[in-house]
């Protein structure tokens, strides 16, 4: 299996200089999330693993032979940029070794730098010639030996159609954000044929008309199989549903068997059915359609590209997947089923993700959970952890997304208050003691675990002042 082992970013977003080590214990999952306030280059380090490993990236021409990197516009998280020449000694770049997990051995080094030329970035891949004192500590890891390898250098080889056709690929690399949706699409028998897996493939928020793909390719693998049945080929047929089932089995796992898939014809139409009630997809809840949108994208992905192992079945492929913040528009409910459901549909897959949601971070044991803290506007890496199931939602609020405030805004400013009153009345300083007894009658009206929380202070102050703050006795 190929694996990303270090990743090292200078120079590039909030990061100065910033070291991660994706290395997993054995029997633990390789799933990796990022957690940390907004502006701490959660982001950053999703789209710079995607430069790393962009197989197929958007370009700008400048001038003759000088392309311009522009994908998911990581160029302009860049703050330094170097000339061609000197490219052993970049300012701002983003090196990552790769591993293949099997063997342990570091197959590939990738370096994605800054170009003064341009103002674009340029990648680097195999050996690389860099004088870094971090990157120096990194391959002393692995003795600065790297065994290449040729499932990877396919890989990084632009993937053109042509290119596609000639190769079979062991491993490949996808991208997505949770703000995309998919929408209703005209069907078009033919423009699956002529799909490219691997264009836009980490761009996080696909540009092209990916929706009309993905129903394109729904109708395309269903009429496929129907034709093979026919014929008696059942284990052709069972190949061709092989994807479509995936998303199909996904959906209603996660819905609990509320929504399932219908395809019409004459003519050809994709909906989805809700209590037996057609629902075209524009319609459907928001975090359904996003779901559809990343999940049914990647898997018409892995179901077009051209494996060097056709026995294992797609979803079981060897795949990095990169996902920046899925649950945005999803009920908790479904926050919490989302991460053991992709680990799950995807059981040979390195997970990179991003998250704000409590429920993500605890929906799975032993991933490794990277804290990011903001200090004068640099983003650093605090603390790795764990994740644990046994974790209570209140404890990854305050401990993990270090998030205090379990009330809204009036009553923890009246908590607050109440905690800074009851210090000076324990000492005896009764100034503000009517102020005191009206946040304590505004507080009890706020529900049983306000009340609750104030009446051991309020029961402790009746014992040291004889005064009943809680009954007004006083």
């Amino acid at each position: 299996m190929i694996r990303v082992s270090q990743l090292y970013i200078q120079n590039v977003g909030p990061f100065k200089g910033q070291k991660f080590d994706f290395s997993v214990e054995d029997g633990h999952p390789d799933i990796h999330i990022f957690v940390g306030p907004n502006g701490s280059g959660k982001t950053t380090i999703l789209h710079g693993l995607a430069g790393n490993f962009n197989a197929l990236p958007v370009f700008t021409e400048i001038g003759e032979d000088h392309k311009k990197y522009i994908s998911n516009s990581f160029h302009k998280r860049y703050h330094l940029f170097e000339d061609e020449i000197d490219e052993t000694t970049p300012k701002s770049f983003i090196f990552s070794s790769i591993e293949d997990r099997n063997s342990k051995n570091i197959i590939h080094e990738t370096l994605l730098f800054g170009c003064s030329t341009c103002d674009g970035l340029h990648r680097r891949n195999k050996l690389i010639a860099i004088n870094n004192e971090n990157v120096s500590e990194i391959r002393q890891l692995y003795s600065d030996s790297v065994h290449l390898n040729e499932a990877i250098n396919n890989y990084l080889i632009d993937t053109t159609d042509d290119y596609t056709k000639r190769r079979k690929f062991k491993f490949a690399v996808f991208g997505y954000s949770g703000y995309r949706f998919i929408n209703s699409a005209q069907i078009e028998t033919n423009q699956h044929r002529n799909f490219n897996p691997f264009d836009l493939a980490l761009e996080f928020n696909k540009k092209n008309d990916e929706n009309s793909n993905i129903s394109n390719w729904i109708v395309s693998r269903y009429s496929k199989a129907a034709i093979e049945e026919t014929h008696g080929n059942k284990e052709v047929a069972s190949k061709y549903r092989e994807g479509l089932n995936c998303l199909i089995d996904s959906i209603a796992e996660l819905t609990d068997n509320k929504f399932s898939f219908k395809i019409k014809t004459n003519p050809f139409q994709v909906v989805t059915k809700y209590y037996d009630k057609e629902v075209e997809f524009d319609v459907l809840p928001d975090g359904l359609r996003s779901i559809l949108s990343w999940m049914g994208d990647l898997l018409m992905r892995l179901d077009k590209i051209s494996w060097e192992n056709k026995e294992i079945p797609v979803n079981e492929q060897d795949i990095i997947l990169l996902l920046d913040e899925i649950e945005v528009h999803l009920h908790p409910k479904w926050q919490y089923k989302i991460l053991p459901l992709t680990k799950k549909i995807f059981p040979n897959a390195q997970i990179f993700i991003s998250t704000h949601s409590p429920f993500i971070l605890n929906s799975i044991d032993n991933a490794k959970i990277y804290k990011l803290k903001v200090e004068n506007g640099e983003s650093v890496l605090d603390d790795v952890i764990l994740s644990n199931t046994g974790d209570s939602y209140s404890y990854v609020y305050e401990n993990i997304l270090e998030t205090f405030h379990k009330f809204g805004p009036d009553t923890t400013k009246d908590l607050k208050r109440f905690n800074e009153i009851d210090k000076e009345l324990i000492n005896s300083d009764f100034t503000h003691e009517e102020e005191f007894k009206g946040i304590v009658s505004k507080l009890r009206t706020e529900g049983e675990e306000v009340t609750a929380i104030i009446s051991s202070k309020l029961f402790r102050l009746k014992d040291v002042t004889g005064k009943d703050y809680l009954n007004g006795k006083n």
